[in-house]
């Protein structure tokens, strides 16, 4: 699907909750793990200078401003659209701010990735920066921009490890595929979150 001309697109996102309890079943089940982030999420837009940051409501931020740092990062000489989901980690976390951390790419030079997996999507994101350093749940690739580790095993062992910032783990299917984006109310039955309890929810 072309994808021309800037319009918003609302990320994916994991509606499905499961309790803790249930790791072991979808790690048997060949889902992918990615630790979930204590952010806003954040989609960004970009083709060559033009770099767009929205919350998944279509907002601007109103609590964060990129530095010129965040913008550069995502520029290009590129004529055509690329749109990356991630989380912010900012407002929420008193001793992180700007962080950046990427899980998925919707958008790949003009073509929106509807009917791509998720597999195939986190070969592309991966493949813009092949260069980064592991930071255990996470590659770095800039001082403000990290992507998701998807973790293929040992699920406890990374649930086990989450730090202060992170709620928990979202599992996703590796050949689960994207629907269009244009709507809040796609929802995605390939991918499910488990949270760690929390005085704001159970898990």
């Amino acid at each position: 699907m072309i994808y021309q001309e800037y319009q918003y697109l609302y990320p994916p996102r994991p509606e499905r909750k499961v309790p803790p309890s249930t790791i072991g079943f979808y790690e048997k089940r060949g889902y992918l793990a990615q630790v979930k982030k204590n952010g806003t999420c954040t989609v960004i837009f970009a083709r060559g200078d033009q770099v767009i940051f929205k919350t998944r409501h279509n907002d601007d931020h109103k609590a964060w401003t990129p530095k010129l740092e965040h913008v550069k990062f995502f520029q290009s000489n590129s004529t055509s659209w690329s749109v990356f989901v991630g989380e912010l980690l900012h407002s929420k976390t008193p001793h992180i701010k700007d962080q950046l951390y990427l899980f998925d790419l919707i958008v790949d030079q003009g073509e929106q990735l509807v009917g791509s997996t998720f597999l195939e999507r986190q070969k592309l994101l991966y493949a813009k920066y092949p260069n980064g350093t592991y930071e255990g749940d996470q590659q770095r690739v800039h001082q403000y921009v990290s992507l998701a580790v998807n973790f293929a095993s040992n699920f406890n062992d990374v649930w086990s490890r989450l730090k202060v910032e992170d709620e928990g783990l979202v599992f996703k299917k590796l050949t689960g595929k994207l629907e269009a984006c244009f709507k809040p109310s796609s929802k995605e039955g390939w991918q499910c979150k488990s949270r760690r309890p929390h005085a704001n929810y159970s898990f």
